[in-house]
C-alpha cells in the first residue's frame, strides 16, 4: 500500500501531538468541573455545553488527521469538491472542475492550500456564494476560487494562513494572485 506524502503524515503527527492532545486536556478539566457538587444549574449546562463542543473539535481535528494519513485515490478535481462539501456546509457553492494531472506531492499540496483558502472564506469572509475552478492552463494546474464576501484577504502580522498558503505555492513554483476589495478571487497556477 502506498503511504500519502510526508509532509502530510508530518500535519497529521503534529496535529495528533498538538491540538488533538491539548483538547482532550480541555475537555477532562471541564470534566473535572462538571464534578464540583457546588456548582450552580446554570453554570453546570453551559460547562457541559462547552464539553460538548470540546467533543466535537475532536472529533474534526481526528477526522483531518485520518484524511491526512490516508493517500487520496480520488482525481483532485473529486477530492476538491469533497472537501467542499465538508468545509463550506451552509453555503452556495459551484463547482467548475476539470480533471488534471499532476504528481502526487502536488495533488496532496494543493488539497492542503485549498483547504486553507475554504477555511478562510468559510470562517472570515462572510461569503453567502463560493465558486470553485480547476483547469489545465499550458501544461500547469489553476486553482480559483472566488467568494462574494467582505473582502479584505492580505497578509497579517501573526496570522499565517496567507502567508502558508504563499509559501506553499512558491515551494510548489507556481505563482499566485489575491484580489480582494468586495469579495476575494484567489488564482494559483502551478
Amino acid at each position: 500500500m502506498e503511504m500519502p506524502s510526508p509532509e502530510r503524515v508530518r500535519i497529521a503527527r503534529e496535529l495528533h501531538d498538538g491540538i488533538a492532545q491539548d483538547l482532550v486536556g480541555i475537555g477532562y478539566s471541564l470534566d473535572l468541573l462538571l464534578s464540583e457538587e457546588s456548582l450552580s444549574k446554570a453554570a453546570r449546562t453551559d460547562i457541559r455545553s462547552t464539553r460538548f463542543a470540546v467533543d466535537e473539535l475532536i472529533g474534526k481535528v481526528r477526522r483531518e488527521i485520518l484524511h491526512l494519513r490516508k493517500k487520496s485515490s480520488m482525481p483532485l478535481h473529486t477530492e476538491l469538491q469533497d472537501l467542499a462539501t465538508r468545509v463550506l456546509a451552509g453555503c452556495e457553492v459551484t463547482f467548475r472542475l476539470e480533471e488534471v494531472a499532476l504528481v502526487e506531492s502536488a495533488h496532496a499540496e494543493l488539497i492542503l492550500i485549498a483547504t486553507e483558502i475554504l477555511r478562510n472564506c468559510s470562517t472570515h469572509s462572510r461569503a453567502t456564494h463560493i465558486g470553485i475552478n480547476l483547469y489545465p492552463v499550458n501544461n500547469r494546474t489553476c486553482l480559483e476560487v472566488i467568494d462574494n464576501g467582505i473582502g479584505g484577504a492580505h497578509v497579517k502580522d501573526g496570522h499565517y494562513g496567507i502567508s502558508g498558503i504563499i509559501e506553499r505555492v512558491h515551494a510548489l513554483g507556481g505563482s499566485l494572485t489575491i484580489e480582494s476589495t468586495e469579495g476575494t478571487r484567489i488564482a494559483i497556477l502551478i
